[in-house]
């Protein structure tokens, strides 16, 4: 019965309480680990017995969760990028664990998020922020901006959130090219931007921005030290896909060496990315991952995975379950067979 399934929603801000009111009204018992950064033995203890679970928080499942997690049938991924941020997201698939995403839901709000980085760069503000009435005041001339209308940006990765980016810098008058593994015939259609292959973009943008998958593992980033030599000098880059997209050692090199200025939505680790950091937000701009986090899109994303997953649960599915063979190849397993 409903009310003895249980259902693990992790983290504190990306699951709204409509969504975790969703859950229990549909009968099942919620369980609620009010920790945005789990560890491995932390989220090894909070998926003990739970037979759904909201990724919610910072976690990044690994292939030992699922397969631990004997009770499990269903996860929601509150997001797109499931696979870079779900390490053991083809464990899952193999155990017959349906897997569910949103996408599209934060587009809107990571497409907004961009543009503010990319304003940011172009306007490098942060230093002249007076944060208290005792800060003291600086004698030094403000820096100097550029506006962004009437330049180039370069959109890598015309999906929804870099088709939302495209339109929106149109509106600010820019001209807009792009690249993807697949053409947008729609977007150029309706939109008039056009498509070119990545070493052209980054050579013709003034404003170049990510919105490709993370690279899977053994695969490098997207952007090296050839690459970023061929951007133009003094270009701005805005990555709000996954951090690892960028060679942090290269992209220092360009920063230095060729004027660029970087601003990526997430944090990474180690001393490459410490090197980053050193050269001051003017120069290198990183925040914690945030563009996907505002109310609109966690109320859409939230409620739209408590769904698949509570649909999943009462014995029906979803169509945003992204391996819909879960319960052909969950009931080989358990009759001893192979999928």
């Amino acid at each position: 019965m409903n009310e003895q399934l249980i259902v693990l929603v992790t983290g504190t801000t990306v699951v709204p309480p409509q969504a975790r009111r969703l859950i229990t009204d549909r009968g099942f018992a919620l369980r609620e680990v009010t920790d945005d950064h789990l560890s491995t033995d932390g989220l090894h203890a909070a998926l003990d017995g739970v037979h759904g679970y909201l990724v919610g928080g910072y976690e990044e499942p690994e292939a030992a969760h699922f397969e631990q997690a004997v009770a499990l049938e269903a996860v929601a991924f509150v997001g797109t990028d499931f696979q870079s941020y779900l390490p053991g997201w083809r464990t899952a698939h193999d155990l017959g664990i349906a897997l569910a995403n949103t996408p599209g839901e934060n587009a809107a709000s990571v497409a907004e998020f961009t543009l503010l980085l990319a304003l940011t760069l172009a306007r490098p503000f942060t230093d002249a922020i007076v944060r208290t009435p005792h800060s003291p005041v600086t004698t030094a001339s403000p820096p100097e901006g550029r506006e962004l209308g009437g330049r180039t940006l370069g959109v890598v990765g015309a999906g929804r959130i870099g088709a939302r980016v495209a339109t929106i810098a149109q509106g600010l008058g820019m001209s807009v090219l792009y690249t993807s593994p697949r053409r947008n015939q729609a977007l150029e259609a309706a939109t008039g931007i056009a498509y070119t292959d990545l070493d052209d973009l980054l050579s013709r943008s003034d404003v170049i921005s990510l919105h490709r998958p993370g690279p899977t593992a053994g695969e490098p980033p997207l952007l090296g030290r050839r690459e970023l030599a061929i951007c133009k000098d003094d270009a701005l880059l805005v990555n709000t896909g996954h951090h690892d997209l960028i060679d942090p050692v290269a992209l220092a090199w360009a920063i230095k060496h060729r004027n660029l200025r970087a601003a990526v939505d997430g944090l990474g680790s180690g001393d490459a990315w410490a090197a980053l950091t050193a050269l001051g937000p003017q120069r290198f701009l990183s925040v914690p991952q945030m563009g996907f986090l505002t109310r609109d899109a966690g109320l859409r994303a939230g409620l739209r995975a408590a769904h698949a997953v509570c649909d999943v649960l009462s014995g029906t599915s979803s169509p945003d379950v992204t391996n819909p063979d879960f319960r052909e190849r969950r009931a080989a397993i358990q009759h001893g067979g192979s999928a």
